[in-house]
């Protein structure tokens, strides 16, 4: 909570919270924080008092080395901590800081020369001239004395971002009792921060040398605290502080909570030194289970785990609620807190899980088929391949096969999941279920056996991609990220062909919450990128993906920025304004469903020349229409839109999302035309398809001619045509090809398609009037019509 002294903080959010500070005239003021671990759409945002040009802090900021934690504004300020959207349920250590005036004139937070007491306890926030950009001269010699008395005789420095040059002679000592003396250098914080201890008196020395334009500015960001050295480093009573401390051996099927005492409702405690050893006895198809929530300060406190991997594993600051399996026999844990500020802590819940699969069944009376370990796991294990095969008598009964439960896990770099399939005594896949599944849940047999398949997935390795782009001559390479980066993945960029070219600052995809609007875009300085991304192998939150577009081709200014992205269901985006010569822009939608059904409608203020190409390809074959008011299908079942087009004169479009049910609906007049498009057309590897479309033609007694604008592939169906009483005809279409027509006076038509999956298949048909003579005769009736079907959903 803010208050007088200008400090503030806040654990647990409210959804607003608003304080306006004014200072003299040629001052600012800079927002510092000591803690900002907090939900992603949790933000701290600072605004002149009197005008606009906010800036915003968000999220787990302490996290990221490259991100800055200050907000600077010039004059009188507006400080605003708000929730913008639902926090993700974990309880963050919260945020606290304070607000520094300082001269617009010089824009330092400090005095060269000070003398600095720290006996208080409280934060001194050692921040270079200028933070986070450079220096703007060059500073030579500057020293600060820090000092601290009576029983807090420790001085504690985390350095949270830190870049200096050594090579242009900028340097950085501190100097301590006893001949302790540090030198820091270079990027020392760009993978964690690091932490120096000193007792009672302390000295810095800086220089940095002057530069006007780089791509990394030289800074630091320093907290410094004085703390109690009685007890340092000497643990407080385990016992009382954490659970299920020591060694123990796990059973198969048995499963040990253990953490800090009290976990997401009071910090752990400082000079903590929690240890537990588990072991397994191995088994024929076994593994350890790891479910674990942690968090803390992230300078300082740290959790070692042994055995999780090859390699140690070291955790600070915000990790997530994160899955592992391993087949390691001993895997252990140390929690150290360092006796500065606590923080939320670790939760966790090991277990002996069994990964045998369920045999088949013969089924003579009610029976029920889970996954390994269904009824007291953790989760289920990775790389499973269980194949049920269920065998009936169906000379006497039929099988009804009713889900219950199912929830399945996807990873975040591939894309991938995990998934469940039901095939029929011919092996035909009747159904083929993955995360988010929306469909039945029930299903029926009359010839044996059923089989029900189980398929796990390894889970992601972590390791480093590199890409090395090389673009036309004279170009520039340009990222466009259609989704969220932040904690899926780990992404460096080099301006050049090797990692010895400049790093580009990519702090603002660490801060990228908002996930409808306009996406991120990173560009280096020519024709050349290496491109570095690690996917986070511990994040398994579902219904999350990573996509970025990378290409030479560049937008005029006028035409602005190249991406729109929508992640609310059902959302209409805002109106996107159209106006510039040879421009592009990109729609997408990122569905946490993955569902083959999700579509989206797309719509305009004007009309005007504009190529629309379907998904991210600008081949002719994807051309769906070359001019805004051009006919194409209401439904376009693609997560992307390309548009092109030169337009002088500003005009709008916007679109928004949904995901369709299997029976489409459309009316349409007899001046009308229209264009139906399956969710398979023009998809690679899609999944198995069934849907039908309903057209109703109005006030016409010219019948209705259905044409076919592709071949349909492996993909095939029928056309029933119908009066408002009776059935006219059906026609079959086994596959379909181009330029194929079909005829006949009705004024419904029914068209049933089903696609086996893969490539190149796809239902795209034009429903128009035929010239037909069709004699007028309605009747009023009711008609029920029983359709079952059986859908499917793919990434």
């Amino acid at each position: 909570m803010i208050n007088s002294s200008n400090s503030f903080s806040s654990q647990l959010f409210q959804k607003f919270r608003h304080q306006t500070v004014s200072v003299n005239q040629n001052q600012g003021i800079a927002v510092v924080f000591e803690q900002f671990l907090a939900s992603a759409h949790d933000c701290v945002i600072a605004c002149p008092a009197n005008d606009g040009g906010c800036s915003s802090l968000c999220g787990d900021a302490m996290d990221h080395g490259l991100l800055p934690k200050i907000l600077r504004v010039p004059g009188n300020i507006s400080v605003t901590i708000a929730s913008l959207e639902p926090n993700d349920g974990f309880p963050h250590s919260g945020i606290s800081g304070k607000m520094i005036p300082y001269d617009l004139n010089k824009i330092s937070f400090f005095e060269c020369n000070d003398k600095v007491d720290l006996s208080s306890g409280e934060t001194y926030y050692l921040i270079s001239q200028n933070y986070p950009l450079s220096p703007t001269s060059e500073i030579t010699g500057c020293s600060i004395k820090l000092s601290t008395s009576g029983s807090r005789q420790g001085i504690r420095f985390a350095v949270y971002d830190f870049y200096l040059n050594q090579l242009q002679h900028d340097s950085f000592f501190i100097t301590g009792k006893n001949g302790q003396n540090v030198t820091i250098t270079g990027f020392a914080t760009e993978d964690e921060p690091v932490v120096y201890y000193f007792q009672s008196e302390t000295e810095v020395t800086f220089s940095i040398s002057h530069q006007d334009h780089s791509f990394t500015q030289k800074r630091f960001y320093i907290l410094v605290n004085s703390y109690e050295t009685e007890t340092v480093f000497h643990s407080v009573s385990t016992s009382k502080t954490c659970d299920s401390t020591g060694k123990f051996d796990v059973a198969v099927g048995q499963t040990i909570n253990f953490g800090t005492r009290q976990f997401g409702v009071n910090p752990y405690d400082n000079n903590l030194i929690c240890g537990y050893d588990y072991t397994r006895t191995p088994g024929t198809n076994t593994l350890f289970a790891l479910a674990i929530q942690y968090e803390s300060e992230k300078c300082c406190d740290t959790m070692s785990i042994d055995g999780l991997t090859d390699d140690q594993q070291i955790y600070q600051g915000f990790q997530y609620s994160n899955l592992f399996f391993t087949d390691s026999q001993n895997i252990s844990f140390i929690f150290n807190s360092d006796p500065i500020m606590g923080g939320t802590g670790l939760n966790g819940s090991l277990e002996h899980i069994d990964c045998t699969c369920s045999p088949g069944i013969i089924l003579v009376k009610n029976n029920t088929l889970t996954s390994p370990g269904y009824s007291n796991s953790i989760s289920y294990c990775p790389d499973l391949l269980c194949t049920s095969k269920i065998e009936f008598q169906d000379d006497l009964y039929d099988l009804q096969l009713d889900f219950t439960d199912i929830s399945l896990r996807s990873y975040s770099l591939n894309n991938d999941t995990d998934s469940v399939t039901v095939f029929n005594s011919y092996d035909h896949p009747l159904v083929i279920m993955k995360p988010s599944y929306f469909g039945f849940m029930n299903f029926w047999a009359t010839v044996s056996p059923v089989t029900v398949q189980f398929v796990s997935k390894n889970l992601a390795s972590g390791k480093t991609f590199e890409f090395i782009v090389t673009g036309r001559p004279g170009t520039q390479i340009h990222m466009h990220f259609f989704t969220k980066t932040s904690n899926q993945v780990f992404v460096d960029i080099f301006d050049g062909d090797s990692m010895d070219a400049p790093r580009i600052d990519n702090k603002e995809l660490y801060s990228n919450i908002i996930e409808n609007g306009y996406s991120i875009e990173l560009s280096t300085t020519s024709e050349k990128a290496v491109i570095h991304i690690r996917g986070n192998p511990t994040f398994l939150e579902p219904g999350t993906d990573f996509q970025t577009l990378v290409t030479d081709k560049s937008n005029a200014p006028e035409c602005g920025l190249w991406v729109y992205t929508l992640k609310q269901q059902q959302k209409d985006s805002e109106n996107l304004l159209i106006e510039g010569k040879d421009c592009y822009k990109i729609l997408h939608f990122t569905d946490s469903s993955y569902s083959q059904s999700a579509f989206m409608v797309f719509s305009y203020t004007a009309d005007i020349p504009m190529n629309i190409y379907y998904g991210l390809n600008t081949s002719s074959n994807n051309l769906i229409s070359s001019q805004t008011s051009d006919l194409r299908p209401a439904y376009l079942f693609t997560s992307y839109l390309v548009l092109q087009y030169t337009a002088s004169e500003m005009s709008e479009i916007h679109f928004f999302w949904d995901i369709s049910g299997q029976v489409i609906p459309a009316v349409m007049n007899s001046d009308q035309k229209l264009m139906l498009m399956s969710d398979d057309y023009l998809k690679i590897d899609s999944g198995n398809t069934i849907q039908q479309f309903i057209v109703e033609l109005k006030d016409s007694n010219t019948g209705m001619m259905c044409e076919f604008l592709a071949d349909s592939g492996k993909g095939t169906g029928t056309l029933t045509w119908s009066s408002y009483t009776n059935e006219i005809k059906k026609e079959s279409f086994s596959p379909a090809t181009r330029s194929l027509k079909f005829t006949s006076c009705a004024e419904k038509l029914l068209v049933d398609y089903t696609s086996p999956g893969g490539s190149d298949n796809g239902l795209f048909v034009k429903i128009s009037k035929a010239d037909l003579r069709c004699s007028s005769h309605r009747s009023i009736s009711a008609v029920v019509l029983l359709i079952f079907f059986i859908s499917s959903l793919f990434i």
